[in-house]
């Protein structure tokens, strides 16, 4: 009973690599069983590239008009971009299955891009998360670096923790958590962790967040706030290439590590080969609470 109707399959998105949108789609259709449990039932934002990865995009945290009636909603308040911000309600779109995966992308949507938090308990998020982004002066050998510096730390406080390309330049550690916690819990502690770790490896770790100022890794707890999105893991990135937010081992995270090599050929052939290497994300539930004491 439900229809979708595909569009503009030829057209490319990566014009130098030969990449149309119809590629793009049987990309996430390949992928669509181990991606949909990460963003199902979290508010989607829409991040639009209607001529693939080079061209405009544009945001929609709304569900525009002409959704089928058949994807879901959740009505959420968000702020505004204006100023004065204020709060206003919306229909943000679930994307709970394969059809509704097919849906996003084909209206543009390059990468799955989704709260912490699930629609049941909007403001107790899943996990937290640090955002590990270097800058100018460092490369992608540091970020590795730092993620394991930030494993080393989660470890000491009993905590496990899964590592994934971001699908950019850096990397995402998260912490599967209890949802029971809150926003400002999740961001307190890694604050605390980064704030640490910057103290004893100046010049490697920063959490400075000014771009001018900034040397280093930086490891941004503010991410974790209500209303952030993360892109999913899985997720195409609209960079030269196409690479995806690919999820990795430990063992991987080392010298040799090249996140350009996670094109979509190579993703779906290790979700054959290993299946899920995120499912622990989903699964595991830990407590905050003595880490947090133990830190504060």
């Amino acid at each position: 009973k439900r229809v979708l109707r595909l569009s503009n399959l030829d057209k490319p998105f990566w014009p130098d690599e030969g990449i149309t949108k119809g590629d793009l789609l049987a990309y996430y259709r390949d992928v669509a069983r181990v991606a949909v449990p990460h963003v199902k039932d979290r508010p989607f934002t829409l991040k639009r590239y209607p001529n693939g990865w080079q061209g405009d995009f544009f945001f929609q945290k709304d569900a525009p008009a002409g959704m089928p009636d058949w994807m879901p909603t959740v009505e959420i308040e968000v702020s505004t971009r204006e100023k004065p911000r204020r709060r206003r309600k919306i229909k943000a779109p679930l994307v709970n299955d394969e059809l509704g995966l097919l849906w996003v992308v084909n209206m543009g949507c390059i990468d799955l891009n989704t709260w912490y938090s699930r629609v049941d308990k909007l403001d107790r998020p899943d996990f937290v998360l640090f955002d590990l982004d270097p800058s100018p002066d460092v490369g992608f050998p540091e970020t590795v670096q730092v993620a394991l510096l930030v494993k080393e730390a989660l470890d000491a406080l009993g905590l496990q923790s899964f590592c994934k390309t971001s699908g950019a330049d850096g990397i995402h550690v998260l912490v599967p958590i209890e949802r029971r916690h809150t926003y400002d819990d999740t961001r307190q502690f890694a604050e605390i962790v980064a704030g640490a770790l910057a103290s004893t490896h100046r010049g490697l770790v920063t959490t400075e967040w000014s771009k001018s100022k900034r040397k280093g890794v930086l490891i941004d707890a503010n991410q974790n706030g209500e209303g952030k999105t993360i892109a999913s893991v899985y997720s195409v990135r609209p960079k030269a290439g196409a690479p995806v937010s690919t999820p990795l081992r430990w063992d991987e995270v080392n010298e040799s590590l090249d996140p350009g090599a996670f094109t979509m050929d190579v993703v779906r052939r290790r979700v054959d080969e290993r299946g899920d290497l995120f499912e622990g994300v989903l699964k595991v539930r830990q407590s905050l609470g003595a880490a947090l004491r133990s830190i504060r």
